[in-house]
This record gives structure tokens, C-alpha cells and sequence, in this order.
């Protein structure tokens, strides 16, 4: 199998991932403490919009992450999608606080899962990224 498929299924993933986390981002915004959730929402409307806000934030990395993966295959877009693998963690850690006063063992089983199998996926694809002057070389050539 070809390691580009890798990371293929991994950006189909961070994508997927992404699209998910802003839409509960937008959901958040638009009903707040009222969203329809198993646990009561025990933040102010600040921790509410803070929350619903970074949740968008990291949609959007996600996002741009796996897009830039895909378009370039480098060592930088792969090394950013570790960054932003680490960030999603983190702000379902830190949501979790806010939100509920403590983080949720469902969501970060859920969390960590997707982490594990996207960077397990990134991991096995390492050996089809482009040494950086054949990049360098790809965008002289799109610029022109």
C-alpha cells in the first residue's frame, strides 16, 4: 500500500473531526447553557462563548491542517498536524473545565481515540512526505 494513503485517510479524519468540533462550536453559541446535552452546562455565558468560540478555532485548524497535508505532503504540514492533535486534547481538557467543572470520560475517550488513530496514521505515513527542497520546488512552480 502506498504510504500517501495514510495520510489520506488521516486528513479524511482530521476533517471530519474538524467539521464535528465547529459544528458543536456553533451549536454551542447559538443555544448555550440550553444546548441539549447528558450533563448540565454549569458555565457562565462568557465560559460559554469562550468554549464555543475554541471549539470553532480548532474546527478550522483541523481543517487547515489536513487541506495543507494533502496539498504539500511535508515534513511542516505533518509536524502542524501534531501540533494541532496536541491542541484538540488540551481543549477537550480545557472545555471540560469550563463547561462542567470537570472534564468528561466519554468525551475524552472520544477524544483520545481519535487522537491515537490519527496519529498512528500519520506515524505509518512519515515515509511518503517530500524532503523539503521538492516542496520548495512545487511552490516556485505554482507561483509562476
Amino acid at each position: 500500500m502506498n504510504k500517501k494513503y495514510w495520510l489520506k485517510i488521516a486528513a479524511v479524519i482530521m476533517v471530519l473531526a474538524g467539521v464535528i468540533r465547529a459544528i458543536g462550536g456553533i451549536a454551542l453559541l447559538l443555544k448555550g447553557d440550553r444546548l441539549d446535552i447528558e450533563m448540565t452546562i454549569t458555565a457562565s455565558d462568557l465560559q460559554i462563548i469562550i468554549v464555543a468560540i475554541g471549539l470553532l478555532i480548532i474546527g478550522i485548524l483541523f481543517v487547515y491542517a489536513a487541506i495543507n497535508l494533502l496539498r504539500d505532503y511535508s515534513k511542516k504540514s505533518w509536524n502542524i498536524c501534531w501540533i494541532i492533535l496536541l491542541l484538540f486534547i488540551l481543549s477537550g481538557l480545557l472545555n471540560g473545565f469550563l463547561l462542567f467543572g470537570q472534564p468528561l470520560d466519554q468525551g475524552l475517550k472520544i477524544n483520545f481515540a481519535i487522537v491515537i488513530i490519527i496519529g498512528v496514521l500519520l506515524y505509518l505515513g512519515k515515509p511518503a512526505l517530500l524532503p523539503e527542497s521538492e516542496t520548495n520546488i512545487a511552490d516556485d512552480q505554482n507561483e509562476k
